[in-house]
């Protein structure tokens, strides 16, 4: 949520946007090179681009991408083969172009990634708000339901 926030707020400074959601289950669904495609084609503007190998890119798709600033989000990557082929290197964009990942673990992370930002888990109260916003549409509910999602958001 915060990922998709920050790339509505950012988008319009790039020449380029791409946000790819949900690598880790979308990788096992389509592939590796379809995510690469899609990737690379959303930050060209749509075109059909000819990727059919998961390391490097065509030499033509290249010089296009290191002269625009681009801004990527990869949503929930859960290994570092995914970054290396979709992120690959930093030669592929030009400068102030920015990469934010979104994962589980932190031992994805290359180590040249060096701006990491940790979020911390609600506290119960915005829990609780946050759980009823999403099952009851509301953020006050009668005393029944009250109690329940008391119950629920604490166990």
């Amino acid at each position: 949520t915060i990922a998709q926030e920050v790339y509505n707020k950012l988008c319009f400074e790039y020449e380029g946007c791409c946000f790819l959601a949900n690598i880790r289950e979308e990788s096992g669904r389509l592939g590796m090179i379809s995510l690469k495609k899609k990737l690379f084609s959303t930050l060209l503007g749509g075109e059909d681009l000819k990727i059919d190998t998961p390391n490097g890119l065509p030499q033509y798709i290249e010089r296009r991408l290191r002269r625009m600033k681009v801004l990527i989000i990869l949503d929930d990557v859960n290994d570092s083969d995914q970054l290396e082929i979709l992120a690959g290197t930093y030669d592929w964009f030009r400068s102030g172009s920015r990469i934010i990942i979104t994962t589980r673990d932190k031992q994805v992370l290359a180590k040249e990634f060096a701006n990491i930002y940790e979020v911390e888990a609600l506290n119960f109260d915005e829990s609780l708000r946050l759980f009823n916003l999403n099952a009851f549409k509301q953020n006050h509910l009668e005393s029944e339901y009250h109690e329940l999602s008391k119950k629920v958001v604490n166990y």
